[in-house]
């Protein structure tokens, strides 16, 4: 950085040279010079003290000299030493008296350095001492002698009028024995071993700087609980918590706790008897089929044979009250009973003439009836295999039952989903529609409703209703009396006004029902209906002077 800085002002210094230069061709002279507290430059004859950039111009040929100088100043140390010791090593040299000494480094010749001047004060003494600290395991030599205590121990020796003290710091290390005792319940891990058993055990730890071991002695107790005593008797074996025994004794069964490890001792006092062999043979006869009873130690099991066959099997009855193996040869003989079935699709019910019993729904399982013994020796089954289905049923026919002579009657079904429909009425007129329409109706007409449901089996279940049409003609077939209800549609108090008094009020539903009458209204009357449910009413009316009037109202609620 200084060089470069330095080439800045030169260049900064030269530049009216160098133009004057580049003008007149004048001659540029540069001088590089270091030197030792001052320099004399022989070109001006001037002395300088400091670095400096000096620029000379020789008026006679117009010569430009430049001087680049760098002062450099002596270099001086000055030292005070008060030593321990009989002697003092400086600068390559060894000294053991106190004075002063000097030592100066000369520059290079032309370098123009200055030279380097160094000075020692010195203070030497004639006793000294060099101190070692030493650790040990037990015991230490040094000097021709054995220690084995700490302490600190001198050697003394002189020479050249010098006392000279060697000190030892010495500590000396035994071997340690670390004990610890440990009680616990599984496995026990200690200094990377896992320890399953109690016992004592030791583990060395050697101290590598002084070569002394430490001995860690563990008394480990690993703790066994024991369960009850348990006394148990057996046939032939027995299998206790996961082990089979097959001779009398004491056990100890030892259980080890898959998460804590811990070891549980569960003893057993075991009476073993011992099995005798018996071998029995067996005949059985049934019908179809037959049950074998079979006696052991879980309890009774039975065992079912539909055909004839011999049977053997060894069968291990290991209960205490009888204890034997036992080999059963069995003889079964299977006679099979006569059967015949009937299969039945009936409506809605079925009376079957064997058992004298009727089915309204399907049986979940097929009826059985016996009817006496057979060649075999059997009993002649008869079977039942049967499916009851539901008919229709018509709920209601909707629609107008009462009319005014020339109304069209339109009547609808209320049944069972999935029936088809046949209409039969007047003069022996039929329908197969969903709604019968009858226009122009004239008289009372009676019309029939048979609803039927096909089933598999060419099975029809049907259900049929009667109703009647009825129609009210006035006198004449024309009404010539004004009658009003008010209000229409009604919540249940309904107003009657007519020009002559009313004999008789009768009020059918919408399903033709008669659900109210009242007599002697007069001309002026109220009707009190809140009893009725609310929807289409149809009223008849009979008058004083004998004529029939209708009027249909609607109660709202």
């Amino acid at each position: 950085m200084k060089k470069a800085l330095l080439s800045l002002l030169l260049v900064a210094a030269f530049m009216p040279f160098a133009l004057a230069q580049d003008k007149g061709q004048r001659a540029m002279n540069y001088t590089d010079a270091s030197a030792c507290q001052s320099y004399t430059w022989s070109v001006n004859g001037q002395t300088y003290t400091t670095d400096t950039i000096v620029t000379f111009v020789n008026a006679t040929d117009d010569t430009v000299f430049v001087l680049n100088l760098t002062i450099n100043t002596p270099y001086t140390q000055n030292e005070i030493v008060p030593s321990n010791h009989c002697t003092y090593t400086w600068r390559g040299n060894t000294y053991n008296t106190s004075d002063s000494y000097s030592d100066t480094v000369v520059a290079a010749a032309g370098s123009g350095l200055c030279d380097s001047i160094f000075n020692l004060v010195l203070t030497v003494s004639n006793v000294e001492y060099d101190t070692i600290a030493v650790s040990a395991c037990g015991s230490y030599d040094w000097n021709d002698s054995t220690y084995s205590n700490s302490g600190y121990y001198t050697a003394t020796t002189t020479s050249d009028n010098c006392v000279h003290n060697d000190v030892l710091a010495l500590n000396i290390v035994t071997s340690l024995n670390v004990y610890e005792a440990v009680d616990i319940c599984g496995d026990y891990n200690w200094y990377g071993n896992t320890y399953t058993e109690s016992g004592i055990y030791t583990h060395t730890v050697t101290d590598t700087a002084i070569g002394c071991d430490t001995v860690h002695n563990l008394t480990l107790n690993i703790i066994t609980n024991t369960a009850n005593m348990t006394e148990e008797e057996a046939c032939g074996s027995k299998t206790w918590r996961g082990q089979t025994f097959t001779a009398s004794g004491i056990y100890n069964v030892y259980d080890t706790n898959a998460t804590t490890h811990c070891v549980t001792i569960y003893p057993l006092t075991l009476t073993i008897r011992e099995p005798r062999t018996n071998t029995k043979d067996t005949a059985i006869t049934g019908c179809n089929s037959v049950l074998f009873n079979i006696s052991s130690r879980a309890g009774s099991t039975y065992k079912t044979f539909r055909e004839s066959t011999i049977w053997d099997t060894l069968f291990f009855d290991h209960s205490l009250n009888r204890c034997y193996d036992s080999t059963i040869h069995l003889t079964v003989n299977i006679n099979k009973s006569g059967t015949d079935t009937t299969w039945a699709n009936s409506c809605d019910s079925f009376y079957w003439k064997m058992n004298k019993a009727t089915y309204y729904t399907t049986p979940t399982t097929e009826p059985r009836f016996s009817s006496g013994v057979d060649s075999n020796g059997c009993d002649s089954v008869h079977i039942l295999s049967l499916t009851i289905n539901k008919a229709p049923v018509i709920s209601a026919i909707n629609g107008e039952w009462h009319l005014n002579a020339g109304d069209t009657a339109v009547l609808y079904p209320t049944c069972t989903s999935g029936a088809s429909y046949k209409w039969t009425y007047g003069n022996g007129q039929t329908s197969t529609s969903d709604t019968l329409r009858i226009p122009n109706v004239q008289g009372n007409i009676d019309v029939a409703l048979q609803a039927t449901i096909n089933y598999s089996n060419n099975l029809q279940c049907s259900d049929t209703s009667w109703i009647t049409i009825v129609t009210f003609v006035g006198i004449n077939g024309v009404e010539n009396t004004v009658v009003n209800l008010y209000p229409n549609p009604t919540a249940g108090q309904l107003n009657i006004q007519s020009q002559d008094d009313v004999k008789s009020v009768v009020i059918f539903n919408s399903l033709g029902q008669q659900v109210a009458v009242k007599q002697d209204l007069g001309t002026q009357s109220v009707m009190n209906l809140s009893n009725l449910s609310k929807g289409s009413y149809t009223m008849r009316l009979t008058l004083q002077n004998g004529q029939t009037i209708t009027r249909k109202f609607i109660i709202t609620k």
